[in-house]
């Protein structure tokens, strides 16, 4: 249980921090092209973290890079507030700036997550379930940031419920794991899963080529404020939170082919939207797509990897890395084409990651391999 409350606390920490960075940048005045670099910085740094730090909890166990990721991150996710120009004691505030803050935080935030997730299929806890914590921090931090409706009352929010979950986690217990040896460059593990990462690359550098610019989307094109930002996302979390608690009784592959389809059918019906409103349904579907996708890859990894933490922080890295080509290329799209090009590319994208996993999977079933 233990676990769940720091997945759920380091969520919402996560999601109330990211909310306004797209405006947030808008008003220091960032071009779209400029947003994206944002984005793709903190991507950048999250990617190096994961790689680095998910292979070491398999060399080194688990419970100190909680530790270690959980108390840099309390301290700079804070160190965000000096980028807001109404923050009490503001440093020179501008997008560089923000670029910085971002990067720092992105790479604390990547030391322990697959320390994480390998404690708790270790511990025998179903992923689905914790998973779904992850969904309602994402939702509480969404809705409580539009709430505050403040940059800087949105990262102590953050920095708080992070130094929170260092608390919690010495008081989990020691699980026995397996010290693994694992390479710098673990080919064995990218040989086996890598039509997963690859189509999940696909998949997340479209949905990235969307988040970059889709809180500015919402206010300049539809019409919404800050407060029906945190809503519309609230509402995609709270639905992950209910899919996921159900999702882990199906396989992996199955669980992973309707989270591929679905993001693209998701990303296509975002350009049909007319005003703020009519993304609330959209938004329930996307829940159920990512909710798929994301329980899956878990399942996926799990089952068919010895090395747990490398597996799932390489799963981080690819999601990172794809965080930094979307927002790149959201920025530039966008600043072309407008927003609706972005979602168009989105879909596309996210087909085309489903095509290279069916592949996969058609191949595998042909050799005789596992493939759940």
């Amino acid at each position: 249980m233990k676990q769940n409350v720091i997945q759920l606390l380091y969520r919402t920490a996560f999601s109330a921090s990211y909310l306004f960075i797209p405006i947030l940048a808008g008003e220091l005045g960032a071009s779209k092209t400029q947003v994206g670099f944002i984005g793709a910085v903190y991507g950048l740094a999250v990617f190096s973290s994961s790689y680095l730090f998910g292979r070491a909890s398999d060399l080194y166990g688990r419970k100190f890079f909680l530790y270690l990721g959980l108390g840099v991150s309390s301290l700079t996710f804070f160190l965000q507030v000096l980028t807001d120009p109404s923050f009490v004691a503001p440093l020179w505030a501008d997008p560089w700036l923000l670029a910085l803050a971002r990067g720092l935080a992105g790479f604390s935030i990547g030391i322990f997550p697959p320390a994480l997730i390998a404690y708790v299929y270790e511990s025998g806890d179903l992923l689905g379930r914790f998973s779904s914590f992850g969904a309602l921090g994402w939702a509480i931090g969404n809705f409580i940031a539009g709430l505050i409706a403040m940059y800087w009352g949105a990262f102590v929010l953050s920095s708080a419920c992070l130094l929170l979950a260092f608390f919690v986690s010495f008081t989990m217990p020691t699980i026995s794991s397996s010290y693994l040896s694992v390479p710098f460059f673990p080919k064995s593990v990218i040989k086996k899963n890598w039509r997963l990462y690859l189509s999940y690359f696909m998949r997340h550098t479209g949905a990235n080529c969307i988040w970059i610019i889709y809180p500015l989307y919402i206010t300049t094109n539809l019409g919404g404020d800050k407060f029906w930002v945190g809503v519309i996302y609230t509402v995609n979390t709270a639905s992950q939170f209910f899919v996921m608690r159900f999702v882990d009784r199906f396989r992996g592959k199955t669980l992973i082919d309707a989270g591929l389809i679905l993001s693209s059918i998701t990303f296509f019906v975002f350009t049909l939207a007319q005003n703020f409103y009519q993304l609330l349904p959209m938004q329930v579907l996307l829940g159920c797509s990512w909710s798929c996708l994301y329980v899956g890859s878990l399942l996926y990894l799990m089952r068919r990897n010895v090395e747990k933490a490398t597996s799932t922080g390489m799963l981080d890295s690819v999601i990172s890395l794809a965080a930094v080509a979307g927002a790149l290329i959201g920025g530039i799209i966008s600043e072309l084409f407008g927003f609706r090009a972005t979602m168009y590319t989105a879909a596309a994208l996210a087909a085309i990651g489903f095509c290279l996993f069916r592949t996969g999977v058609g191949r595998a079933s042909m050799s005789g391999d596992k493939f759940s």
